[in-house]
């Protein structure tokens, strides 16, 4: 299920107050996949459910050639000082999320059972991104959210396999966007946080 769906209640199982969104009698906390595409149906999860049945039917070579791939390391600046950072075949910057939350100083913790990184920073208000990213880059995908009560998500990065067990990575832009950061460009290099 879609966290639209769990959270209006539509497994019928645990119920809870609806905390999905408002078109379905909620509250609006959760809406993630209601809607695949700007101004789309609501029937994002049913469309979902059919294109990952359809994945499924396709020859396993084909979810190979679509992973996300790294091309090279580069170095950019985050807070006066040097990080190591990856690119994507479309020149997008990766960095292990770890690593840019030690360097700004925000705590985090890993809960594994739902593949997410909780945050404890009380200044940040998500945005939605409609360039976030998706499952279409082939690796599972991880989420970072605010360390309360309505755990909101702040942004979406993938989980890769490394030599130290898997890893956390999320695009460098989308996370300085996202956490208030001061960006530059040519070269690449992250400022202050905003307020921080």
């Amino acid at each position: 299920m879609t966290h639209a769906e769990a959270a209006s209640n539509r497994d019928g199982r645990w119920m809870h107050d609806n905390y999905g969104p408002v078109i379905l009698g909620g509250t609006g906390e959760r809406w993630d996949l209601l809607q695949l595409s700007k101004n789309g149906s609501t029937d994002g999860g049913n469309q979902l459910r059919h294109r990952i049945q359809a994945l499924l039917r396709e020859p396993d070579g084909r979810l190979e050639q679509e992973l996300l791939a790294f091309r090279g390391t580069i170095t950019i600046q985050a807070r006066g000082r040097e990080l190591s950072v990856q690119l994507d075949s479309s020149g997008r910057s990766w960095a292990l999320a770890s690593d840019l939350l030690e360097r700004y100083e925000l705590p985090f913790a890993w809960d594994a059972s739902h593949r997410r990184l909780l945050i404890g920073a009380m200044d940040v208000s998500p945005t939605f991104r409609e360039d976030g990213v998706q499952a279409e880059v082939g690796w599972p995908l991880f989420e970072m959210s605010l360390q309360s009560s309505s755990a909101q998500v702040i942004l979406r990065g993938i989980v890769r396999p490394g030599t130290n067990g898997d890893r956390a990575w999320c695009r460098v832009v989308e996370f300085a966007e996202e956490f208030g950061i001061s960006i530059g460009f040519d070269p690449l290099r992250l400022g202050e946080r905003r307020g921080g």
